[in-house]
C-alpha cells in the first residue's frame, strides 16, 4: 500500500505542476486512471485520505474512474468526499458514477 500511495502522490504532484494549457495533461490523466484502476480498494483508500488540493486535480479523472470501477464503493467514496470538501462541487461526478452502474 505504501508503494501505491507514493506512486499516486508522485503522479498527482506532476499533474499539479503542469501548466493548464499543457498537452501533457491528457497523458497524465491516462497515467493516473491506469494506475488507480489497477486496485480499486487502494484507490478508494487513497482518495479518502487525500487533501482537498490533491482531490482538486483528481476530480478531473473521476468520470473515467467511474467507468472503470462501476461500483457502489466508488460512489460512496465520492459522496463522502463531497461532504468532506463541499467546495469541490462533485455533483456531476457522482451522477456519472451512478449512471455508469445503471448502464
Amino acid at each position: 500500500m505504501a508503494d501505491f500511495l507514493r506512486e499516486v502522490n508522485a503522479l498527482v504532484q506532476k499533474r499539479g505542476n503542469l501548466h493548464p494549457d499543457d498537452p501533457a495533461i491528457q497523458l497524465m490523466w491516462h497515467d493516473l486512471v491506469n494506475f488507480l484502476k489497477s486496485n480499486e480498494e487502494s484507490a478508494i483508500a487513497f482518495l479518502e485520505q487525500s487533501k482537498e488540493t490533491e482531490l482538486y486535480w483528481l476530480c478531473e479523472i473521476f468520470e473515467d474512474l467511474s467507468a472503470e470501477f462501476q461500483s457502489q464503493a466508488f460512489i460512496h467514496c465520492l459522496l463522502e468526499l463531497q461532504k468532506k470538501y463541499p467546495d469541490l462541487d462533485m455533483e456531476q461526478d457522482i451522477e456519472y458514477a451512478i449512471q455508469s452502474i445503471e448502464e
